[in-house]
């Protein structure tokens, strides 16, 4: 797997279908078609961009757009919905939780699956996007990354470790961070490629193995250091 094919590239680009000579559409098509469209401009102009702009780059009028969205925020939050909520694979938290395979192998399946879903140019920008101008967006997502995915791999590092359970919630958030430090190694190739364009590695799935044989080679033992198991 490679950065560059996990970029969504539409088969049409969804500004330019509106764009175009209208044709009828159902309901929920139109409603469709405006959202890709929104997902698309909101990635390459942010957050802050008018939906005025939005109307004119999509070729409709505002009051087209009003009828399905009658409020900005509420196109933004159609908009999270798609890109954040829609593509989440509910598999993620079996995987992490399987004890019928070694906690290094349910990591790399889960992490290399898991950058298909968020190493793409409309998902890492308007994440950052949000994160200078919606931050609620941000911290919704990153409240169910870490309650679904960072505390489950917290306690199975724990139970086949026989790393002492943590002493307070200072401890735990210890070892969240720690979790995090991995999972951010593995988004900021995404911020790398497309927010920097810079280069990233050709090879992505050699390059999860090794930061999660990393992660498993040193993080139990800092953790059972420092709690004396």
């Amino acid at each position: 797997m490679t950065l560059e094919n996990t970029a969504a590239v539409p088969l049409t680009d969804p500004l330019k279908e509106l764009a175009s000579p209208r044709r009828r559409l159902a309901p929920e098509d139109r409603e469709h078609q405006i959202v890709q469209a929104a997902i698309a401009f909101f990635a390459r102009h942010g957050f802050d961009a008018s939906t005025r702009d939005l109307a004119r780059e999509m070729g409709v009028t505002q009051p087209l757009l009003y009828r399905y969205f009658p409020t900005k925020e509420a196109l933004v939050d159609r908009v999270y919905d798609e890109v954040f909520v829609r593509r989440w694979n509910p598999e993620w938290e079996e995987w992490l939780a399987d004890r019928s395979s070694p906690l290094a192998d349910r990591l790399k399946r889960y992490f290399k699956d898991y950058a298909r879903f968020v190493l793409r140019s409309e998902w890492v920008r308007i994440f950052i996007y949000a994160g200078l101008s919606r931050g609620g967006i941000n911290q919704k997502y990153l409240g169910r990354l870490r309650e679904r995915h960072f505390l489950v791999i917290a306690r199975e590092m724990r139970h086949e470790y026989g790393i002492p359970e943590p002493a307070d919630s200072a401890a735990e958030d210890d070892e969240v961070e720690l979790v995090w430090a991995m999972h951010s190694s593995v988004f900021y190739i995404g911020v790398r490629k497309w927010v920097y364009d810079l280069p990233t590695p050709k090879n992505l799935e050699r390059l999860i193995d090794m930061r999660v044989d990393a992660f498993i080679h040193g993080v139990p033992v800092v953790l059972k250091t420092q709690r004396g198991g």
